[in-house]
């Protein structure tokens, strides 16, 4: 009886530790019913009504987390650039690819690196000019007691507060007991499966518990280090993203 219990408690153990490490597919994608539609608004700029546009001509794209008890990392698929063409009078005219702002926003060139043991994020961003890592700082989350099922996990809602009274919402789960999340969002006490950032929204579409990513996640050494501060002066721009 006593070895029977003992091969229980095993099992037990085995079958949460698997839940320690893994890969999650997220998917991305603009909550278009929540944004202005463009040309509707007279008293809007042109430059904001293209900037409407590309929210509404926006298309999903997928995002990966591969973490395990203590470390993640997160990107974004690679960005494909496929030409249009028209056959014209004057020959195969090409023409770039229209942007996808979903790209962009999910994490673009980004990588997301997050190590718990440290409490150390480094966002290793490639976007203008020479690659840099820029440490983070933890984000200051809203526990509450509202739950939901997804995808058969019970999961819990914390929320960040935003500009104008905006919430950016994510809902975790205490059932796989690891601390992260896509796009440097992390620290709830378990995996973040859900995210609704006033316009977009991440939801995890799958997890796969036996990817071999997960046995050797490296941290980004490509790019000097600064702080955000530091990453705010060298782009020239007061409002880069927290």
């Amino acid at each position: 009886m006593k070895n029977y219990i003992l091969i229980i408690c095993l099992i037990g153990t085995y079958a949460l530790s698997a839940q320690n490490k893994g890969k999650v597919t997220y998917r991305i994608e603009a909550i278009k019913d929540s944004i202005e539609k463009s040309f509707e608004n007279l008293k809007n700029s042109e430059a904001k009504n293209r900037a409407l546009q590309m929210f509404q001509d926006s298309q999903p794209v997928e995002g990966y987390l591969v973490f395990n008890d203590s470390v993640s990392i997160y990107n974004v698929e690679p960005k494909i650039d496929i030409p249009g063409w028209n056959n014209g009078s004057d020959g195969l005219i090409i023409t770039r690819s229209k942007m996808n702002i979903s790209w962009s926003l999910a994490g673009g060139n980004s990588t997301h690196y997050n190590d718990m043991s440290r409490d150390f994020i480094i966002n290793q961003n490639k976007i203008m000019g020479p690659t840099v890592r820029v440490i983070q700082k933890p984000k200051e989350w809203t526990i509450t007691e509202e739950s939901k099922v997804i995808d058969g996990y019970t999961c819990y809602l914390a929320t960040i507060d935003k500009l104008n009274d905006k919430k950016l919402k994510a809902w975790y789960t205490p059932e796989i007991p690891v601390k992260h999340g896509p796009k440097g969002f992390h620290g709830l006490p378990g995996l973040i499966m859900e995210i609704e950032d006033v316009i977009y929204l991440w939801k995890a579409i799958k997890i796969d518990f036996d990817s071999p990513e997960a046995d050797d996640i490296l941290e980004p050494v490509e790019g000097d280090l600064m702080t955000k501060e530091e990453f705010k002066e060298f782009c020239g721009n007061p409002f880069t993203e927290d």
